[in-house]
């Protein structure tokens, strides 16, 4: 579910749109589904490789939101679901009652985690 989505064949100096928000539809790429939050998408210029810049045909780009390195997976993922939960619990517009699509601080989306039953 969060793990890096691999992308292929990607024109080098094409411009992508990278969803930073985690609403979009057409994961990785932005689909406007952030407007009406505070989140905006990457722009990124495709590029070769990190190492020499070369031509590059296959790309892991982040799918959690979390990477340090966007558009690429770190792999921040492995860790992400107890990162998510502490950042829930802990946030300052808990309980998110009123939060109908994301929570811009913690990012908590309805329904994610459906572990009510388990709080009760």
């Amino acid at each position: 579910m969060y793990g890096p989505i691999n992308v292929r064949n990607l024109k080098m100096g094409d411009t992508m749109l990278w969803c930073t928000c985690g609403l979009s539809k057409t994961q990785p790429w932005c689909d406007k589904s952030h407007i009406g939050t505070k989140f905006k998408p990457l722009k990124w210029k495709v590029e070769g490789t990190k190492k020499d810049g070369g031509a590059q045909t296959f790309y892991s780009i982040c799918n959690c939101k979390y990477t340090t390195d966007p558009p690429f997976c770190d792999a921040s993922h492995i860790h992400l679901p107890l990162k998510y939960l502490k950042a829930v619990k802990e946030c300052s517009e808990a309980p998110h009652e009123s939060v109908k699509r994301i929570c811009e601080k913690c990012g908590y989306v309805p329904g994610m985690f459906d572990d009510d039953e388990d709080e009760k």
